[in-house]
């Protein structure tokens, strides 16, 4: 029973969810959840409340964005011992995060702590789709061919640094944009690159917007579709 499971539940369609994610949700007594402190609920749980026909105990944990890193150890080893207390009270656990859980998630730092207090504990992660994946399979776009270099990197603060991945891989995923969408695609403007692009904002999910930059689609965004939004650029052929 001293287990704890860490489910990624894909970018956003409950049927990209893996078979063994779905089995591990549906014997878990209590489920954990993320939710920013800017949010009125959890997009996680959302997902999985389509998909589950049982009710579940669900537990929603708040995670604030902010770049304090002694507060955030201690917003992350509090819910660590939460959940501790849930497994030794003999509860069947497990903790949500979208995408995958070990591509720029809050469950890596979960981790951290409960390993931290309790290293006994047996812990099992359970990969995800990850977003770029999903927004990939819409287009069929092909990530990589051959000996293609790929990136996958946050948005920097130092948009040159941007530009030299740019300039020095093959495919290049963009990802935690957020309110930096509108330089970002400044950038790959002017770097001529918006007909190998594709854009995807809460890919799966309400409000879905997607452009196919090789078909010249045009990319009219607006701030609020930076956020959950991943951007590929391929510089090879399709």
């Amino acid at each position: 029973m001293h287990r704890f499971y860490g489910v990624g539940v894909g970018p956003g369609e409950p049927e990209l969810m893996t078979l063994k994610a779905f089995r591990v949700l549906k014997e878990a007594d209590i489920i954990f959840a993320p939710r920013a402190k800017t949010k009125s609920g959890s997009l996680a749980r959302e997902i999985v409340e389509r998909v589950l026909e049982e009710r579940k105990e669900f537990f929603e944990l708040e995670f604030p964005m902010i770049k304090d890193e002694e507060e955030l150890r201690r917003r992350y080893r509090a819910s660590a011992e939460l959940i501790l207390e849930k497994i030794n009270e003999g509860k069947r656990t497990a903790y949500l995060t979208l995408g995958d859980p070990l591509l720029y998630s809050t469950y890596i730092y979960l981790l951290n702590a409960l390993v931290e207090i309790d290293p006994r504990l047996t812990i099992e992660t359970i990969p995800g789709v990850a977003a770029y994946s999903a927004l990939a399979a819409r287009f069929g776009f092909s990530l990589a061919e051959k000996d293609e270099r790929v990136c996958i990197c946050p948005v920097p603060e130092d948009l040159d640094l941007l530009r030299r991945v740019l300039e020095e891989n093959d495919t290049v995923v963009v990802m935690k944009v957020a309110k930096r969408l509108s330089e970002v695609m400044d950038l790959i403007r002017e770097m001529d690159l918006l007909d190998r692009t594709v854009f995807g904002s809460s890919v799966g999910l309400s409000g879905e917007r997607l452009v196919d930059g090789t078909r010249g689609e045009p990319f009219a965004l607006s701030e609020r579709e930076g956020y959950l939004s991943t951007i590929i650029v391929r510089k090879g052929k399709r």
